[in-house]
């Protein structure tokens, strides 16, 4: 068991159950694989110039999932109207 923690409140705890197919090696290898996943997803957290682009690209794909499922609700209630 490993447990990664960022300089952000969030902490991963990650638990390994190893079989008789797999190696403590194997194990080790992927621990380090996820807390290099994590200490990279939060370098690039700490550019503000990269975070402010960050929030605008999550905001234009939350506004545009939004409008594709008012669409959708839309195409929904005609149909049932129509039936």
């Amino acid at each position: 068991m490993t447990t990664v923690q960022t300089p952000t409140p969030s902490t991963v705890l990650v638990t390994f159950a190893p079989t008789t197919t797999t190696t403590s090696s194997l194990l080790q290898r992927l621990e380090l694989r996820v807390a290099l996943w994590l200490l990279l997803r939060t370098a690039r957290r700490q550019d503000p110039e990269l975070n402010h682009a960050e929030q605008h690209r999550r905001r234009r794909n939350n506004a545009a999932r939004a409008q594709r499922e008012q669409v959708a609700l839309r195409a929904w209630c005609a149909q049932c109207m129509h039936h």
